[in-house]
C-alpha cells in the first residue's frame, strides 16, 4: 500500500472506534480497500457495516460483486438477493443475479434475472449476449445466434459481437458465414492475430483451402512464434492430404512449446494413421511424459499396440487408462475384448504346438 493510503486507513479506523455507527466512515475505508486490491478486507469491512445497518444497498450490491469475482456464487447470490428484497429496481443487481445463477447452471433464474434487467434496459446488449450464452450452454445453438444477433444490432463497434455470432455459426456447420463475420472482426482490430486464425480455420473448415493457406501464411508471418498457428496449420494441411507439410508445421509447434502435449499428440495420430507406428507410440509415451495422468494418450497407445498385433503392451496401456478414466465403460470393454483375444490368440497358439 502507498504510505498516504496507509494514513488515511488509520484515521477511518479510528473514526470507527470512536464512533461504531459512523456507516460512511465504514464505506470509505471498504472503497480504499478495494482501490488497493485488497478485497478480503473489503468484505470485512462490508460485512461489518451489515452488522449495524443490514439494510445498506452499497455493501449488500458490493458484497455480491465482490463474492463473484472470487466465485463463491452462492454467497454472491445471497447478498445481491438482499438488495434486490429492499425493492429498489436496479439493472446491474438483476443482471449481476443472472450471471451468478448462470455460472451455477440454474438457467430458470439467470433468464428470470435477466429479462427482469431488460425491463430496466431494453437494449442493453450485454444482457442479450448473456440470454444468449445461456442458450449456448444449453447447446440451444439456434436460439443463441437470436440473442447474439440482438446484441449485434444494438452494438456493432465491438469485435466480440461478431466473434459471438460466428462461433455459434462454426458449431452450426456454416464456416463460410462464420468465416464472414470474423473478417468483420478484424475489420475493427485488423492487428490481432487470435481473430485472423479464427477466420483461416473457418475457410479451412469450408474446405476454401486456398484463402485458408493464405492467411495461415499471413498469421505466421506476423506471429512466428504462435504455437497454435502451427497446430491449426497442421491440422488443415492433414485434411488437405499434405501429410509432409503437416508434420513440419506439427515439429515447428513442438519446437517453439516442448512442454504442450497436444502437438505430440496430434503428430502421433498422423503416424498412426499412416502406418508408421513406432513413431506414434513414441509420441504417445511423450505426451504421457507431459501427462502422466492423461487417459486418452494410453487408450491411444493401446489402439496403436492392438494394430501392431502387441496385445500385451495393449493390456497395459488400456488397464493404466482405465485406472486414470475408472468411469469409461466403453473402454473397459475394449479392454475385456482385448484380454480374451489375447488368451484366444494364446490357446490357438498352443494348439499347434500341440499339433
Amino acid at each position: 500500500m502507498k504510505e498516504i493510503d496507509i494514513e488515511k486507513i488509520e484515521k477511518l479506523i479510528a473514526k470507527i472506534v470512536n464512533n461504531p455507527n459512523d456507516t460512511d466512515s465504514y464505506l470509505e475505508l471498504a472503497n480504499l480497500y478495494l482501490e488497493e486490491d485488497e478485497y478480503d478486507l473489503a468484505i470485512n469491512i462490508y460485512e461489518s457495516l451489515l452488522n449495524i445497518e443490514p439494510l445498506n444497498f452499497v455493501a449488500l450490491t458490493n458484497l455480491g460483486s465482490l463474492y463473484f469475482y472470487k466465485n463463491e456464487y452462492l454467497k454472491a447470490i445471497n447478498y445481491y438477493s438482499r438488495a434486490v428484497s429492499l425493492g429498489i429496481d436496479n439493472f446491474s443487481i438483476f443482471y449481476n443475479l443472472g450471471n451468478a445463477y448462470a455460472e451455477l447452471g440454474e438457467f430458470k433464474q439467470a433468464m428470470s434475472n435477466y429479462v427482469k434487467a431488460l425491463n430496466i434496459e431494453k437494449n442493453n446488449y450485454q444482457v442479450y449476449s448473456a440470454i444468449a450464452l445461456l442458450y449456448q450452454d444449453q447447446k440451444n445453438y439456434e436460439e443463441a445466434l437470436i440473442y447474439f444477433d440482438k446484441a449485434l444490432k444494438l452494438k456493432n463497434d465491438i469485435p466480440e459481437n461478431y466473434l459471438n455470432i460466428a462461433f455459434v455459426l462454426m458449431k452450426l456447420g456454416r464456416p463460410l458465414e462464420a468465416a464472414n463475420l470474423f473478417e468483420k472482426a478484424l475489420i475493427i482490430s485488423p492487428d490481432n492475430n487470435a481473430f485472423l486464425l479464427y477466420c483461416a480455420n473457418a475457410y479451412s473448415s469450408a474446405k476454401s483451402y486456398n484463402k485458408a493457406n493464405k492467411l495461415f501464411d499471413d498469421v505466421i508471418e506476423r506471429d512466428p512464434s504462435f504455437y497454435q498457428a502451427y497446430i491449426c496449420y497442421g491440422i488443415s494441411l492433414y485434411d488437405q492430404s499434405n501429410i509432409e507439410e503437416s508434420i513440419k508445421m506439427y515439429e515447428k509447434a513442438i519446437s517453439i512449446n516442448p512442454s504442450i502435449s497436444n502437438s505430440y499428440m496430434l503428430l502421433g495420430n498422423l503416424y498412426c494413421s499412416e502406418n508408421d507406428y513406432e513413431r506414434a507410440v513414441d509420441l504417445y509415451n511423450k505426451v504421457i511424459q507431459i501427462e502422466p495422468t492423461n487417459s486418452n494418450a494410453y487408450t491411444l497407445l493401446g489402439n496403436t499396440y492392438v494394430m501392431m498385433k502387441d496385445l500385451r503392451s495393449a493390456i497395459s496401456s488400456y488397464k493404466q487408462a482405465i485406472d486414470i478414466d475408472t468411469e469409461n465403460d466403453e473402454l473397459k470393454l475394449i479392454y475385456i475384448e482385448t484380454i480374451q483375444e489375447f488368451i484366444q490368440n494364446r490357446n490357438n497358439e498352443g494348439a499347434i504346438d500341440a499339433a
